[in-house]
């Protein structure tokens, strides 16, 4: 009677062994199948370039230039809560404060 739980033992040990080499198995082939069918890039937006920025609500703002980010400290009074906003510049020099998450897409011109 003891043999038979070391048997089940071993088996659930080999199936828990067999389960994990699989999945690495098929996680290196779906790597390599990605790697190969669409590359990976590192790009950002640059300050200085022009872009058209598109935000979700539809509205678009053409030409405008990436000044960078708002980046405040805790002790900084801010009404609006401008923390993490990206700052765009218009070709009248204006400044425009916008939240990240309200940005459909980023083109460059």
């Amino acid at each position: 009677m003891p043999d038979i739980w070391a048997i089940i033992v071993l088996i659930i040990i080999f199936m828990i062994f067999y389960g994990y080499i699989s999945s690495e198995i098929k996680a290196k082939k779906k790597r390599k199948l990605r790697k190969g069918t669409i590359p990976s890039i590192i790009d950002n937006l640059k300050v200085g370039y022009k872009y058209n920025v598109v935000l979700s609500d539809g509205k678009i703002f053409d030409n405008v230039e990436i000044v960078g980010s708002v980046e405040s400290d805790d002790a900084a009074f801010s009404f609006a809560d401008y923390h993490g906003m990206l700052v765009i510049k218009k070709e009248n020099e204006k400044k425009i404060y916008i939240k990240k998450s309200c940005i459909r897409f980023v083109e460059e011109n």
